[in-house]
């Protein structure tokens, strides 16, 4: 029965080396080539590591472990946001939080918590109306993101435009990673199964020991955004919160209203 154990540990490390060295060094050098903005490219972070959670969560579904993908989606959120505000307590720039124009951003982090553990509480079945629901949710974040936050005036630090090379470059990393990151969160999900059902491990533990395996990739781009402008003196100019508080929302409110409706969808279909 060791051997779920075993594959469960080397297909996390191998996920968490695929985002770490391929996926995030990818989607920095392509928003350089494109010039895109200090929030575009925090989004973009955000979504990127919310990968392993997708793949979690739908090897989970199909497997029939759906409550261990759940309370992936639910603790997985939760760590975020410890890790981010261990970032921010690391580096000093609580101070940040503070700021008028991250208060939207932060009250949609707060419901990317309280939602989760709002539907177990309230014992709300997951079906296809309410996974609707979560869509719809995720659509209405984005609207007001968009109409509230346009390019803030402290972010006139942007890159200078690479060669095609890096375009290229930052694009082949992306695919490479994602690839690595989709058979390594195939085989969590299914060993997560065998967890479960040969060993009697309860659902929910699963589901918060990939939780914390999840967040890895969330807590190394929380740590290397601050760290990249402190190496460049940059970090009280707000730049770094950004980018950092919109990987954040971006990967919860993924998890929430992307992620989490399709896992309850492919479970609907498959079982």
């Amino acid at each position: 029965m060791i051997q779920p154990f075993i594959i469960l540990t080397l297909c996390a490390v191998m996920t968490v080396l695929a985002v770490r060295l391929l996926l995030i060094p990818g989607i920095v050098r392509l928003c350089h080539a494109l010039r895109l903005s200090t929030k575009t490219e925090g989004q973009i972070i955000g979504y990127a590591t919310s990968v392993p959670e997708l793949v979690v969560l739908v090897s989970s579904a199909v497997a029939g472990v759906f409550d261990a993908g759940f309370w992936n989606i639910a603790s997985s959120n939760i760590i975020n946001w410890i890790l981010f505000l261990s970032a921010v307590l690391a580096f000093r720039q609580e101070r940040d939080l503070f700021t008028l124009g991250f208060v939207d951003e932060l009250a949609f982090g707060a419901v990317s918590v309280a939602m989760p553990l709002g539907l177990h509480r309230a014992g709300v079945d997951l079906s296809p109306l309410s996974a609707f629901g979560l869509i719809a949710l995720f659509i209405i974040y984005k609207a007001i993101d968009r109409h509230l936050n346009r390019i803030q005036v402290w972010q006139h630090n942007l890159p200078a435009p690479e060669a095609g090379g890096g375009l290229m470059s930052g694009i082949m990393l992306m695919i490479g990673g994602t690839a690595i990151v989709i058979v390594g969160g195939r085989y969590l999900g299914s060993s997560a199964a065998v967890i479960i059902e040969k060993i009697g491990v309860a659902p929910w533990l699963v589901g918060w020991i990939l939780g914390v395996i999840t967040s890895i990739p969330e807590m190394t781009s929380f740590f290397e955004i601050y760290r990249l402008q402190k190496s460049k003196n940059t970090l009280h100019l707000l730049d770094d919160t950004q980018k950092a508080l919109d990987a954040l929302v971006a990967s919860n409110m993924g998890n929430l209203g992307i992620i989490l409706p399709l896992g309850v969808l492919i479970y609907t279909l498959v079982h």
